[in-house]
């Protein structure tokens, strides 16, 4: 992605509380938040962020502002104004656009908001401090407050989590009970997946049959597993090289 600057480079880059990605101009600060807004939260503006703003990127004047935000009881959606309006990266009506946005998430009930919060750490690849915050949804007190369909869901991300960190074990029952709640067929194929990935075949194909797939839908897991594998150019039936096509397989498949 090329981001236009008008203003200075940072020598020295700013890392993102949660993906820890690193930014080098306010321009991509805006980027940024416009395009990760749902992993905004208060805890995004800190007083090093006001550091970065007048000392790496020359705007001394939004430096001021977000270190007068911090501790007052301004909202957050005023804290995300305040720096999209320091350049000019994003005309009013994008702008507005967010902030209905903001006005959403904000109004959404707090099982909501922590789900929201573990899918951004999932996203981010910090899948760690993700599976910290399923477990405290699937096992808490706020439990009860997910239907049977959102709870699968909940699981099928926990599964992808614990699939990054190579618990291929845990993933295939993460998977398996998902799809027992949810009846998604996406949490049916990575649970497919994962037997295979563990060279499980027989079982790949007694669980395939007995959840009613066609010899042609069998099949078609059978492809688009093996696809994956070779966009990635993994050799066949290799156990080392897991860790190069996993993200291929997940990417695009939470819940």
């Amino acid at each position: 992605m090329l981001i236009l600057c008008d203003g200075r480079l940072a020598e020295k880059p700013y890392k993102m509380p949660v993906t820890r990605q690193n930014i080098y101009s306010l321009e991509e600060l805006c980027y940024y938040i416009y395009h990760n807004i749902y992993t905004i939260t208060e805890e995004f503006f800190q007083e090093s962020l006001a550091d970065w703003l007048r000392e790496e990127t020359g705007h001394p004047v939004l430096a001021k502002k977000v270190h007068n935000m911090l501790g007052s009881e301004m909202k957050l959606k005023d804290m995300v104004v305040t720096i999209l309006c320091g350049c000019d990266f994003y005309r009013e009506s994008e702008i507005r656009s967010l902030v209905r946005v903001m006005d959403e998430i904000a109004n959404l009930p707090i099982h909501k908001k922590k789900k929201i919060r573990a899918d951004n750490y999932l996203r981010s690849g910090r899948c760690g401090r993700s599976l910290l915050e399923y477990r405290k949804l699937l096992q808490g007190s706020l439990a009860m407050n997910f239907s049977t369909e959102e709870y699968g869901d909940i699981l099928h991300n926990q599964g992808i989590a614990h699939f990054y960190a190579c618990s291929f074990g845990e993933a295939e029952r993460d998977f398996k009970e998902a799809y027992a709640r949810n009846n998604k067929k996406i949490s049916l194929r990575h649970y497919l997946w994962v037997l295979l990935i563990q060279e499980k075949e027989e079982l790949f194909e007694s669980e395939a049959v007995s959840f009613g797939l066609s010899p042609d839908e069998i099949n078609s897991v059978l492809i688009q597993y093996k696809e994956a594998a070779a966009q990635c150019r993994i050799p066949q039936g290799s156990k080392d090289d897991t860790e190069r096509y996993k993200k291929q397989l997940t990417e695009a498949y939470a819940c």
